[in-house]
């Protein structure tokens, strides 16, 4: 729709003036309402730097923003939303060249070259049509296939309706000005059909919608045509100008947040100076100006798509949190006292800002319930589905903290858990002097560290064996615990255990807030290992896992860990391990989430299953990286559960309705949680851990 000198004149000088009063009027609009969200972005918080690994970061945000990575994990949405993303991506040098137009009439382009301007005007005509199609289906996702995820929206159908309406009049703007350019043509000399065919190959739609325009006159097609251009250029500032205001800021903010994601392992949190903290006696967060710019980006840039609530465990169950509600009441927060905010930071005028913002609605039992803030099990399945980046454990955490740690309000079962941890090194306030207890059954000794270095073991030890708490003190997790001892054993891996020297590793601590008992806990554990050169490490219990690999490495505790599937599934495929002995039965596998979500590892458990004989692996409905929380995490293990139905009921109800003999499990909290859940349903699957069944397959073992 490029304008030659002929048609400059349609413009005139007032109308070029009023585009640029008017464009001027929109930038400026837009440059003070994003000046006032980045100064929202920069206001308090602690430091955070996001600009590591640039390659790593740009390849990032090329995947998951403008290869839809996420996006077709529903392929419905997956395609609408990429028909619309395209589209964007296509038309922005259509709205430059518009904008352009607008100020200099008859220009053009310069900077673009004659067979690259066709090609693009060829997929621009494409991209009309796709555009409108994405727009059409996203409206009927909302509006007659709907799904649960998806609330009803204003913002959202006013935003999808605009994006429609400015394919309609670009499109009709196009085909006016091609009708009124072979008009003026055939006035010339030319035969209507001649001045229109020469725009057939390069805009075939714009052609055909121009040849249903070309018995109209010239003065209606000009009218046409400068109502849709005009209509179509405040359409865009309109939509510009309302992003910001509106869920759809993700248009503009998701790309950048996608750049700055956290690049360290998923299931790590950050480690903060606790020291420090305490001096300022500060912890965590109670405002919302508390959290850092990268998180406050977090709120701008929720889609409200409800994706991460699909297999959320609390939102299933009828608990007050639910993912996309959390991120919506602090997006809220911030927005509700943002100019009482940007003042007083600022020390701009009367002090008013202040008076504002003593009286405000707390962003704790105001904005956000202690309940909701409680009932997370950082499970991490709302951070897998996020197509945009957004993470939501991290500030559920921060929270926590401040409410332990500065208020001690917490619910009273924790203390207990934080009792037993301090004193007694395990959270089930079990005596410190039993945690070795589990290995009298065994047949063979299981050395402690500090009695292989007296032993001077030829070739020292392999592997630290990490029991954890449960593997120590729970009776299924002391079973558990044993068969990875015999399976170690069977493949001639020289390994110990710490005994009474092991301590809680601080996983529920940490997840419930208590970051200073955290810490305690870790550099006790640090400083233990490598006063015994420890640089390898298995443990059976995923959190453990977890905390060993990608929070002590904080602590100056760098080790190499793996979870026990990992490790025994790699003894059976280099023949050390030979699982000969098997029983026919069908088999579920419950993913725990601190294994699969956390830290990508779903593979080596299923590989052991199947290298059983007789067993057969049948998936769950909600596997891998889908797969429904039990209901322990986050510290949720030792705490009540006392609103909506009971999370380890539901996820053990899916699992019953596999039809499988029995369950597969890798975790000792998935193994307490469905075991209790089996009971309290009365049901009938019974929960196996896969290290216990591989070791009932051994050619031969006691008992």
């Amino acid at each position: 729709m490029t304008i030659t000198p002929a048609q400059a004149t349609y413009f005139g000088f007032s109308g070029t003036l009023l585009f640029a009063l008017l464009l001027l009027g929109a930038l400026t609009l837009f440059t003070y309402t994003a000046s006032r969200r980045i100064q929202l972005l920069t206001l308090g918080g602690p430091p955070e730097d996001r600009l590591d690994h640039p390659l790593a970061r740009l390849w990032h945000m090329a995947a998951y923003g403008l290869l839809q990575r996420k996006m077709f994990r529903d392929p419905y949405a997956g395609l609408y939303h990429a028909l619309i993303f395209s589209g964007f991506l296509v038309l922005l040098l259509r709205t430059l060249m518009l904008v352009f137009e607008g100020l200099f009439p008859g220009a053009g382009l310069p900077f673009l070259p004659t067979g690259f301007w066709q090609g693009y005007l060829l997929v621009k005509d494409l991209v009309l049509v796709t555009t409108f199609a994405g727009v059409v289906l996203a409206l009927a996702r909302r509006h007659v296939a709907k799904k649960e995820r998806l609330d009803p929206s204003f913002d959202a159908d006013l935003i999808l309706l605009l994006i429609g309406f400015l394919m309609v009049t670009d499109l009709g703007a196009g085909a006016a000005k091609m009708a009124l350019d072979a008009a003026k043509s055939a006035a010339l000399g030319a035969t209507p059909s001649t001045a229109l065919a020469q725009n057939a190959l390069w805009e075939p739609l714009t052609y055909s919608l121009s040849k249903q325009f070309s018995f109209l006159s010239s003065s209606s097609l000009q009218a046409i045509y400068f109502g849709a251009w005009w209509a179509h250029l405040v359409a865009i500032f309109v939509f510009g100008n309302y992003l910001p205001f509106a869920k759809h800021f993700h248009v503009i903010t998701a790309l950048p947040n996608l750049f700055f994601a956290k690049l360290e392992p998923a299931g790590k949190m950050a480690t903060f100076d606790i020291e420090r903290a305490a001096e300022a006696e500060k912890f965590g967060v109670s405002k919302i100006e508390d959290f850092t710019w990268k998180q406050k980006l977090d709120m701008f840039t929720c889609t409200e798509c409800g994706r991460c609530r699909e297999v959320c465990p609390t939102h299933l169950t009828g608990k007050p949190l639910t993912p996309k509600g959390f991120m919506v009441d602090l997006r809220n927060a911030l927005y509700a006292d943002a100019d009482a905010l940007i003042d007083a930071d600022a020390g701009r005028g009367d002090g008013s800002a202040e008076v504002a913002l003593a009286a405000r609605r707390p962003l704790i039992g105001g904005w956000i319930d202690e309940e909701t803030i409680w009932a997370c099990t950082t499970c991490r399945y709302c951070e897998h589905a996020c197509p945009v980046g957004i993470t939501f454990v991290d500030k559920i955490t921060d929270l926590r903290r401040h409410l332990v740690l500065e208020k001690s309000s917490f619910p009273k079962e924790a203390q207990t858990a934080f009792n037993g941890m301090e004193r007694q090194g395990n959270p089930w306030n079990l005596a410190a002097s039993d945690r070795a207890a589990w290995t009298v059954d065994l047949p063979f000794p299981v050395l402690t560290m500090a009695e292989a270095a007296d032993a001077k073991l030829a070739g020292g030890v392999e592997v630290l064996f990490w029991v954890g708490c449960a593997g120590s003190y729970e009776e299924r997790g002391k079973r558990v615990s044993r068969s990875l001892a015999r399976l170690l054993h069977e493949a001639g891996v020289t390994f110990a255990i710490l005994g009474t020297e092991e301590t809680c590793t601080g996983d529920a601590a940490r997840r419930l807030g208590n970051e200073y008992l955290f810490q305690t806990l870790a550099r006790q554990n640090v400083e233990t290992m490598k006063g015994y050169g420890v640089t390898r490490i298995v443990t059976n219990c995923p959190h453990c896992f977890n905390t060993l690999a990608n929070e002590y490495p904080d602590f100056g505790g760098t080790f190499e860990v793996m979870h026990g599937t990992e490790l025994v599934s790699r003894l059976v495929r280099e023949g050390r391990i030979r699982l000969v002995n098997g029983e026919a039965r069908s088999l579920s596998f419950h993913d725990p989430c601190y294994l699969g979500r956390h830290n990508g590892v779903y593979d080596a458990p299923r590989e052991l299953l199947n290298a059983i004989p007789g067993i057969v692996l049948k998936e769950l409905p909600l596997s891998r990286g889908n797969g429904m929380c039990c209901g322990a995490g986050g510290g949720r293990m030792w705490l009540d559960e006392t609103i909506g139905a009971r999370v380890n009921q539901a996820r053990f109800a899916e699992i019953e309705a596999n039809g499988t003999d029995a369950v597969g499990v890798s975790c000792p909290f998935c193994m307490v949680m469905l075991g209790n859940a089996k009971t309290e349903l009365a049901g009938r699957t019974e929960a196996y851990d896969v290290l216990e069944l591989a070791a009932q397959a051994l050619p031969a073992h006691p008992g």
